[in-house]
């Protein structure tokens, strides 16, 4: 009945928050004002027993005691420091419910506008309330600063509360500084005392552990000591250990190693060991950003012993323990030895020799592991023999002896015991093998001129061993018996082995005419033959050779330049490909000696990689001059390097087949038939002047027929060549949407200005690789689906023979309308008279891919006027900045014509803000596109004969 009534009085009873009375009266505002000194008195009460909360845990001793409904709290004479929020609270009901009520004070100073801690120290990563409160009502703009006068460290972001303080968010090793809190009181900056902030640093890394070994060898019964060491910049770590063994102890030592560094050592023991204690025994440390471990392996056995196993080169011939080398070579004998006990003594015995090579011996030592060798330099015969290796601990010893048996050449050396009967006789190792051989005539062997009537005849003897030596040359002898002759003749015994083979001959005398009819009749058809073939060579060294044209300079003394012979350059086996891995394709290009073809390479550059390359290889009926020729241009681009402006080498496949050069994949052809192609479309879209070109520039496409490009590589139809594409060409967008291939791209003037920069770009780069290209020309540039042009040489891909561009000069081809006057004159080749030709090739780009010096002829007038210093005439669509190029490049004075290097600077001037070169993507495998339909062939008859537009004869360096 009572707890009912009790139920009823308090659900009738409204709780109510406790008021808070300041100086005996009850606030009617949350704030209040008290000057520094002066006393605080706050009243608090409730129905309930109350309490109060203070910002500072040291201010809970002003509270008054006892637990009843009214509680305060008094401070005499507070500082600034009381400035704050005093909560008054206290619990009600059944359901624990607080009531709470607060009022900030305000302890206003004569100087400081804000109370702050002097030193506040975090972990990095956490936020902090900077308690730094306002001492004056009056105040604003509350901030922080460097107590140096400068503002907070770049990163640190904090949030202003007026009662609270200032947040700051993810505090950071680099807010390391002394600070003030600033205010404005009645327009003037006030600051707080200053207040040092440590961040300490998150440690990012798990502790590092450390064990002697990572093996131990024990007999049962023996004591093991294992240290685990590692470091922490704190007390906040952990060491454990993981095993198996059942009853270990364990002891921690900590000692400091300076500032912020604490060296532990952890001692793991175990007094007797048994065989059940073999296993992993693992150390393991944790901090707060992570766990590292470190484990060793305890290996418990029942008495000491001493392994030795040997260890010998595979490139030695051995059997088990014996082996057999070459005189001369060297020789490491080597053993690995696993002992325990640790080993005490060791030696090495060797034969005596009165002659010995050096030797010399190693012994590594590794946990319970040894490494013992023996090195023999240069051995010679004497030092044949048992070699033995002893080791000793002091619990067991142990030997193992190995067997060297020296190789040695035969020697043969023929007795004539009788009339009837040779000997041959031979030493060697191992035991030799006899062959007799039996021919016409006195010869110093049988085996020379072996043609014709002169035969050897081989001869059937038994081979039988009389003597072997302990280590040492096997003698072997064979018998044979020879019958009369009416004829001279010679007997041959031929020994061999593994090593060589030496023979001896005996001259079997009998009369003979000096001469008869059938030796002049021999002599007469030798005669005939000998003329043919001479002959046959003059033919073979009038056929033009393959050579690469380029040329590194080794040194110079002006003009006179010395090369190197680049059959000398190294490889660097780097540059190997496996061959089932390319997969050849369609031909695109072919020569008199070579050919090109489209390939496809996985794994070229990744694993799982597959890229679209071009492939260089020599035709079946190549000589041996032209796979040199081709081994010297792999060299050279090898030696070369990489640039973004020549076509550069990705690999190549020397062995196990004939020789395959892999380069980059060039998929718009060479830059001369691209410039003729486009040629129709850049006067009428870029000039807006259609008629311009209509007498030099006809329909371009031309009727299935017998073509043949500047490259020399002929095609039966313009069909045949399949245009290769890559997969994902980059594209455009007509006016109408429609995407265009990269191909199809319309050509402006900044082309033009483009293509002569990155050519100049590359040649710059050849010349300070000391490279001389000595063909620089329009057809020996290759553009990229991005139109990045790239230099080549297609010495191999061109029939020079056939191609009107090469002219006849002594007993040579030369390009001689892009020569240099030196060069064409004094066979001179320098940097200088790239240059020149540079300016042919200028002339080509601006004149969209006519012939330089038009409608003249190569004759003896052409040869005259570039000896007075001719010069062409500006081309229709060159800037007359490039025609002041092309003139100086034209200098008939080597040293006065500019070099690429300014070449290119002026170029970069005219593209502006265009002169970096387009990023080379990869290019992938190509689809194959073919022009059909009839169309009509129209050229310019003031021109010189030849198709502006060829088939794209794809070539490459």
């Amino acid at each position: 009945k009572r707890l009912e009534v009790f139920y009823c009085k308090e659900l009738k009873m409204q709780w109510r928050r406790p008021v808070i009375k300041f100086n005996s009266k009850v606030l009617v505002t949350p704030e209040v004002v008290v000057k520094s000194g002066t006393p605080l008195d706050l009243r608090c009460e409730g129905d309930g027993p109350v309490n109060w909360r203070t910002r500072l845990a040291k201010h809970r001793r002003y509270i008054s005691k006892g637990n009843g409904n009214i509680r305060s709290l008094k401070v005499e004479r507070p500082s600034a420091e009381f400035t704050g929020t005093y909560h008054c609270y206290y619990t009600s009901g059944q359901h624990q419910r607080e009531l709470t009520s607060s009022v900030h004070v305000y302890v206003k100073g004569e100087s400081e506008p804000c109370c702050t801690s002097l030193r506040v120290v975090k972990k990095e990563g956490e936020d902090f309330m900077l308690p730094c409160l306002l001492t004056d009502p009056e105040a604003t703009d509350l901030g922080l600063r460097m107590d140096n006068g400068t503002s907070i460290p770049p990163g640190m972001n904090f949030t202003v509360y007026r009662h609270r303080g200032i947040l700051i968010q993810s505090l950071h090793p680099n807010f390391n500084a002394d600070y003030v809190c600033t205010a404005k009181v009645k327009g003037l900056e006030k600051t707080s005392r200053a207040f040092s902030i440590n961040v300490i640093q998150k440690l990012r890394f798990p502790p590092y552990v450390f064990l002697e070994t990572d093996e131990y060898v024990r007999i049962v019964g023996e004591e093991l000591k294992i240290r685990c060491t590692t470091h922490n910049p704190n007390f906040n770590y952990n060491v454990t250990w993981k095993y198996t063994t059942k009853s270990p102890t364990i002891e921690e030592r900590v000692r400091s190693s300076g500032e912020n560094r604490l060296d532990i050592e952890s001692i793991l023991t175990i007094s007797a060991v048994d065989p059940t204690d073999t296993g992993n025994i693992s150390c393991v440390g944790t901090n707060e950003a992570g766990v590292n471990s470190s484990t060793t392996y305890l290996l418990v056995v029942d008495k000491p012993y001493i392994r030795l196993i040997p260890q010998l080169s595979p490139k030695l011939a051995h059997k088990g323990l014996s082996v057999e080398v070459n005189e001369g070579e060297d020789l490491e004998l080597s053993v690995v030895i696993e002992a325990y006990p640790h080993i005490t003594e060791h030696r090495w015995y060797t034969p005596t020799s009165p002659n010995p090579s050096t030797q010399d011996h190693n012994f590594i030592r590794y946990n319970n592991r040894y490494l013992a060798s023996l090195q023999l330099k240069r051995m010679n015969a004497q030092e044949q023999g048992q070699y033995t290796f002893y080791a000793k601990s002091d619990l067991a010893n142990e030997t193992i002896t190995f067997e060297v048996q020296m190789y040695q050449r035969p020697v043969a050396v023929v007795r004539w015991e009788n009339i009837t009967t040779l000997t041959c006789t031979s030493f060697g190792y191992p035991a030799p093998r006899i062959i007799w051989y039996q021919c016409f005539g006195i010869r110093q062997t049988c085996k020379e001129n072996n043609t014709g009537m002169q035969m050897a005849i081989p001869l059937q003897a038994a081979t039988v061993e009389v003597q072997r030596e302990e280590y040492g040359a096997v003698e072997v002898e064979s018998v044979l018996t020879v019958g009369p002759s009416s004829r001279r003749m010679t007997v041959e015994c031929v020994a061999f082995n593994l090593v060589g083979i030496s023979s001896d001959t005996f001259a079997m005398e009998v009369s003979d005419k000096l001469f008869s009819s059938t030796l002049m009749g021999a002599a007469g058809v030798l005669a005939i033959l000998l003329v043919l073939l001479v002959f046959l060579f003059y033919k073979y060294k009038q056929k033009p050779r393959y050579e690469i044209r380029w040329k590194i300079i080794e040194a110079r003394d002006g003009n006179n330049y010395t090369f190197i012979d680049p059959t000398q350059l190294p490889y660097n086996e780097k540059w190997e490909f496996p061959r089932d891995k390319l997969r050849l394709g369609k031909i695109l290009g072919a020569g008199a000696f070579g050919k090109v073809v489209e390939a496809t390479a996985y794994g070229l550059r990744k694993e799982d990689t597959v890229m679209r390359v071009a492939v260089k290889m020599l035709k079946v009926s190549a000589h041996s001059d032209e796979r040199e020729a081709l081994m010297s241009e792999l060299k050279i681009l090898s030696h070369l390097g990489h640039h973004t402006n020549i076509v550069n080498l990705l690999g190549a496949c020397t062995y196990g087949g004939p020789l395959l050069v892999i380069t980059e994949y060039c998929s718009l052809g060479d830059l001369l038939n691209f410039l003729r192609q486009k040629a129709e479309t850049f006067v009428s879209f870029v000039m807006n002047i259609p008629e311009m070109m209509e007498n030099d520039y006809k329909n371009i496409c031309i009727q299935k027929q017998f073509i043949r490009s500047d490259s020399g590589i002929s095609s039966a139809s313009s069909s045949s060549y399949l245009e290769m594409r890559p997969s994902q060409p980059p594209n455009t967008q007509t006016p109408q949407g429609e995407t265009l291939p990269a191909g199809d791209w319309l050509l402006d003037i900044d082309d033009l200005l483009r293509f002569s920069y990155q050519v100049a770009q590359g040649l710059e780069f050849l010349a300070a690789k000391n490279c001389i290209h000595r063909d620089v020309a329009a057809r020996n540039v290759l553009l990229t689906d991005h139109r990045v042009a790239k230099i080549c040489d297609f010495g191999l891909a061109r029939d020079i023979m056939n191609d009107s561009n090469y002219v006849v000069k002594g007993n040579a081809r030369l390009p001689v309308k892009w020569m240099a006057p030196e060069s064409i004159f004094d066979c001179v080749y320098t940097v200088q008279s790239d240059v020149w030709s540079y300016g042919i090739l200028l002339w080509e780009i601006f004149s969209l891919g006519k012939s330089p010096y038009p409608s003249m002829a190569v004759d003896t007038r052409f040869y005259k006027m570039v000896k007075r210093g001719y010069q062409m005439s500006q081309p229709d669509f060159a800037p007359s900045e490039i025609y002041m190029i092309m003139k100086m490049c034209w200098n008939l004075e080597p040293t006065e014509r500019p070099t690429f290097s300014k070449i290119s600077q002026m170029i970069e001037r005219l593209l502006g803000d265009q002169p970096e070169q387009e990023q080379v993507m990869g290019e992938v495998c190509d689809e194959p596109k073919c022009c059909d339909g009839p169309c009509d062939q129209s050229c310019d008859h003031e021109e010189e004969e030849q198709p502006l537009m060829k088939t794209n004869n794809y070539q490459f360096c």
